[in-house]
């Protein structure tokens, strides 16, 4: 049978560049593409592309994903340094078993990491 080795989630971005720039200063994602309508950025085995300018403004987007990480206690305290922490979502146990939190990137998307 096949196996399925990634999904990837294609978000709005008011400004393509700058939404690239903010995954790789505030999560540590590598550029690997940017023109003025697509992006993609990645990091270890997640990609996020983003499309743009998607003329959505954030307060009319409740676009959102999950990324499941090992080692949620070293990326959240990385993500509190930088001031990115969700306030409505510090990192919790939840009762299907993981620990996660949030965070809301430049353009209002919402990332929740989570560690079974």
């Amino acid at each position: 049978m096949p196996t399925l080795t990634m999904a990837v989630p294609i978000i709005p971005a008011r400004d393509v560049a700058e939404s690239a720039a903010w995954y790789r200063e505030n999560l540590g994602f590598e550029i690997v593409h940017v023109e003025p309508e697509y992006g993609i950025v990645e990091r270890d085995h997640v990609g996020v592309h983003f499309w743009g300018p998607s003329g959505i403004e954030p307060q009319d987007s409740m676009t959102m994903f999950r990324i499941r990480v090992d080692g949620i206690g070293e990326l959240y305290e990385s993500c509190g340094a930088r001031g990115i922490v969700h306030p409505n979502a510090p990192l919790e146990a939840k009762p299907w078993g993981a620990q996660e939190f949030a965070v809301t990137d430049g353009d209002g998307n919402l990332l929740t990491f989570f560690e079974r």
